[in-house]
């Protein structure tokens, strides 16, 4: 769980808000939506309360860019992170 909860600190650090580049941004997406699929569903809900107030507006952010280009199960995890930061924030 530590470990996860690093990985998903270190992913949303800096967030390539403000690059052109596109696939930076892809990248960026494709690494945050790694390290959410990678959670245990009863991790879910701690993981978003060890956020700051910038962490969940962000990860919502990432969350409904996933939901555009599901794949493999994604959405069903996708689904329930919404519900959590939903819940939280």
């Amino acid at each position: 769980t530590g470990n996860m909860m690093a990985a998903l600190q270190a992913a949303l650090k800096n967030p390539p808000i403000n690059t052109k580049n596109q696939a930076v941004k892809d990248r960026a997406e494709s690494i945050v939506l790694k390290v959410l699929i990678s959670f245990k569903a009863n991790d879910i809900e701690k993981a978003v309360q060890s956020l700051d107030k910038n962490g969940v507006d962000l990860l919502m952010k990432y969350i409904y860019k996933g939901f555009e280009s599901p794949s493999d199960n994604s959405s069903a995890v996708l689904l329930q992170w919404h519900e959590k930061v939903r819940a939280w924030g």
